[in-house]
């Protein structure tokens, strides 16, 4: 698991859900599309556009 006092600025994404232990937590809310659950995660690990990255998540595959 990651720890809760380490530095995010920086890192992408992935590194700070790792580094804060919260891959499980967030596959679980973006396979639900649960957004209340997303937004939460995502202020927790200092994500600065916070809805702006949830829609782009949640946006659908364009391939």
């Amino acid at each position: 698991m990651g720890e809760a006092d380490q530095p995010l600025a920086g890192m992408t994404l992935n590194e700070r859900l790792f580094a804060r232990g919260l891959f499980d937590r967030f596959d679980k809310a973006r396979s639900s599309v649960d957004r209340d659950a997303l937004r939460a995660i995502l202020i927790e690990i200092e994500v600065s556009d916070v809805e702006s990255t949830i829609d782009q998540l949640l946006e659908p595959d364009r391939s």
